[in-house]
């Protein structure tokens, strides 16, 4: 039985957004800010947040703030309480502002939360976004419940999910990702950009620390290439396109192409390319991950290609596929033998959360 009438108290408002606040987002800029009041939990797009260089669209940044709705409508309903959803008003053009919310949630009731509606925020807090190699072979394999469950979870947020399988695919995909990582690597507004957002210092509350993300891209050769942030401290001399290697890749040797990691290559798209549909996009990204944690699975993004709108375009096209690819992730089973990766630093709920 769902009781009605129920306003979120200041207490459940920073519980869901401590929760929200884990949510992935572009170089963990964190570009979200959340508006308590009489009507509801309201969220905002932080634009003093948004990448000039690499998102001056502000797609990825609504993608982030979708996921962190995701993982705040899993907090709500964790409570006990039942979340309804209503979005924007949304500009349809420019990247976003902070004058509107981008969606507010409000509670339309009480109902005991089951142990499966729980599940999900014991996952976000398990949840990191692991570059790392994966298992190889028969010990990484997703099975057909996993591929069926990652379905599922973009679908509830009204987006797909498109396991890329077929060679052609897969090629296209790491030449195209091969060549917006180049492109980006070699312009030194976006070296500049990143290297804003890299930290030093243990007590930094966001932007990406060294011991997360420093030198993963070049510990292995990958049939795609993982975004490379030692470029902000300036070397680029590991920065090729070699650093992915296409898949069927010719005159390779076969021991050769047996240590080049081939992970599970994922894209997560909505049929439309408004605003809105950014929005579903990161928030079918955070069902996706979270619904991998469970599964025992690890992901991270491949988003070089998607921040260009030439390149994503191409690569939409080359997918053949009706709608709009908003996120590309690798997913596979991470390695039961690697240390525990560090949190990442996350800005505390003071910082985020206005409540009127």
């Amino acid at each position: 039985m769902v009781d009605t009438a129920v306003r979120l108290t200041e207490q459940d408002a920073r519980a869901i957004v401590e929760l929200a606040a884990l949510a992935p987002s572009i170089h963990n800029t964190q570009p979200w800010r959340w508006r308590l009041d009489g009507t509801g939990l309201h969220l905002f797009a932080d634009p003093e947040r948004l990448l000039q260089v690499a998102d001056h669209e502000g797609r990825q940044l609504l993608i982030s703030c979708g996921a962190a709705l995701a993982f705040a409508r899993f907090a709500v309903r964790s409570r006990g309480l039942v979340p309804e959803v209503t979005y924007g008003p949304l500009e349809e053009t420019g990247p976003p502002t902070a004058r509107d919310p981008l969606a507010t949630i409000t509670v339309t009731g009480r109902q005991p939360a089951t142990a499966a509606e729980k599940d999900p925020a014991q996952a976000i807090a398990a949840r990191h976004t692991d570059r790392r190699p994966f298992l190889a072979g028969e010990r990484g394999r997703l099975g057909p419940d996993d591929v069926s469950a990652l379905r599922r979870a973009a679908e509830t947020e009204a987006a797909w999910a498109w396991f890329v399988e077929d060679t052609d695919s897969r090629i296209t995909a790491s030449v195209l990702l091969s060549r917006a990582d180049w492109q980006e690597t070699h312009d030194p507004a976006y070296a500049e950009e990143l290297r804003r957002w890299r930290r030093d210092s243990p007590t930094a509350a966001d932007g990406l620390p060294t011991e997360v993300v420093g030198g993963v891209a070049e510990s292995r050769q990958s049939e795609f290439v993982l975004r490379d942030f030692d470029v902000a401290r300036g070397d680029t001399s590991s920065v090729a396109p070699s650093r992915g290697t296409p898949a069927g890749g010719g005159a390779a040797s076969a021991s050769a192409s047996a240590s080049v990691e081939h992970p599970v290559l994922l894209a997560i798209g909505t049929d439309s390319d408004r605003p809105v549909d950014r929005l579903l996009g990161g928030a079918a990204t955070g069902r996706v991950l979270v619904t991998a944690t469970e599964r025992g699975l690890a992901a991270s993004p491949l988003g070089q290609v998607l921040d260009l709108p030439a390149l994503r375009e191409q690569l939409r096209a080359s997918f053949g596929l009706a709608g709009h690819v908003q996120m590309l992730l690798r997913v596979g089973r991470p390695d039961p033998d690697l240390p525990p990766l560090p949190a990442t630093p996350r800005r505390p709920v003071d910082e985020i959360l206005d409540v009127a």
